[in-house]
């Protein structure tokens, strides 16, 4: 294509070259060069304007056909009508394109909105319009905030850059339907929303949770009456029965621990899109917690607490306190007598966090991402031979959930662990007393 396009301008360079020869020759013959060849270039330079003048009007109105000429200008006019053909076909084949992927969108059942980076609507498709209630003429434009008016909906907009839980909410042309929100990075500065409606699921769900703890309700009657019998014939029972007795009163307790365990992460489940604003003095909570590891302790091994932040937490105490008993209690049940823990409240540039530390024994690697599974064991009897029920994890994820944090573990065998609970920055909280010095 290059060389055909500069043998053409060459012709055209020996066409002018022989042109302008040929009226030098007349101009010398005549004996009039000078008028002779001010008019040549007069009339040359009359006919480049011309043509100069009739491409304006064509590109100011390219639909009409391109002018006709000779020499150069028919090659100029000829390549830029080529490419002008060129053009009009792309853009008819990325129109198609693009109806092409808003019929493909409209037809897909799953709703999706485009943000800019100011969280303004840029484009959504059908689905998006029926279950979020919105216009195409008059919402592209407007902050989703000003359209989804759920106020931890705001909120998980300001934080989804922290944590990766989707957030569930009713939909707002639709509250008897359930809609999970989930956000992945499009373009720069532009984020795709995919809202997916989880009615059903969450109908299952709330079934399931509604058999377990009717099943643990109905359990704990029968069991207090055995535990109480259990007790008062092992107060004056012959010596060769008392083991048989203590045995059965143990896995009783454990059958118990199992049963509040339950009902705890179904009461979990049921709040865990909930939101509480209660300030969590995180001082006073972990003087609490460290009576209760030291009472548990005895004196078997170090345990070391710290405070090395001054934030305290935005949430429910009971649920925060459980999940943090939880990994306290867990790291101190796999942990030798001779091992160390430290327990801290700190934060980074990020978020804020809790954090046990343990010389345990340590988890497999492949073992890590199943551990907040409901009753997963590393080992077949390794929650149970240690008095664990394999629902405590299960706790802590969901009490996480629903503050919006995530639980991090770190481990090598033999070597211990560390369990991180992380929250956002807008989880924290002013101090309300620094308690340091008597922790």
């Amino acid at each position: 294509m290059a060389d055909s396009t500069d043998r053409r301008f060459n012709r055209h360079i020996i066409n002018y070259a022989l042109m302008l020869g040929a009226i030098g020759l007349v101009a010398w013959l005549s004996g009039h060069w000078m008028i002779i060849l001010l008019g040549a270039l007069s009339v040359l330079l009359g006919w480049n304007l011309w043509n100069l003048y009739r491409l304006a009007v064509w590109m100011a109105s390219p639909r009409s056909k391109a002018p006709k000429s000779i020499g150069i200008w028919a090659d100029i006019y000829h390549r830029l009508d080529k490419l002008h053909q060129q053009n009009k076909r792309q853009k008819r084949e990325l129109k198609a394109t693009i109806r092409e992927f808003k019929r493909a969108t409209s037809a897909f059942p799953v709703a999706a909105v485009l943000l800019d980076k100011k969280n303004t609507i840029v484009w959504f498709n059908d689905a998006a319009g029926s279950n979020l209630g919105l216009r195409e003429a008059s919402d592209e434009g407007q902050p989703i905030s000003n359209l989804i008016r759920d106020p931890g909906f705001s909120r998980w907009l300001e934080v989804i850059g922290d944590v990766e839980m989707p957030f569930e909410f009713p939909a707002p042309s639709k509250p008897e339907k359930t809609l999970s929100a989930s956000c992945t990075g499009y373009r720069k500065n532009q984020r795709l929303l995919i809202f997916r409606d989880i009615t059903e699921l969450k109908r299952a769900e709330q079934i399931r949770r509604d058999f377990v703890a009717n099943v643990s309700h109905e359990l704990r009657t029968p069991l207090t009456v055995l535990m109480g019998y259990l007790e008062t014939i092992a107060m004056d029972c012959p010596e060769r029965i008392k083991s048989a007795i203590d045995k059965m009163a143990e896995q009783g307790q454990q059958m118990r621990q199992l049963i509040d365990d339950l009902l705890e992460l179904s009461r979990l489940q049921d709040i865990e899109s909930g939101d509480e604003d209660e300030i969590i003095d995180i001082p006073a909570l972990l003087m609490q917690l460290k009576e209760q590891a030291e009472t548990l302790n005895r004196g078997a091994r170090e345990i070391h607490f710290e405070i090395l932040s001054d934030a305290n937490l935005k949430g429910s105490v009971s649920d925060i306190k459980s999940a943090f008993s939880n990994l306290i209690s867990n790291g101190m049940r796999y942990t030798a007598d001779d091992g160390t823990l430290w327990i801290r409240w700190a934060e980074d540039q990020d978020s804020l966090y809790f954090e046990v530390q343990d010389t345990g024994v340590g988890i497999p690697a492949e073992h890590i991402p199943r551990l907040t599974e409901r009753f997963y064991r590393v080992k077949g009897d390794r929650a149970r031979s240690t008095g664990g029920t394999g629902l405590g994890l299960a706790i802590v994820k969901h009490v996480l959930n629903g503050h919006q944090g995530k639980l991090e573990v770190e481990s090598a065998v033999g070597v211990g662990s560390t369990f991180r609970c992380r929250f956002p920055k807008s989880r924290g909280a002013q101090p309300i007393a620094d308690m340091r010095e008597a922790i």
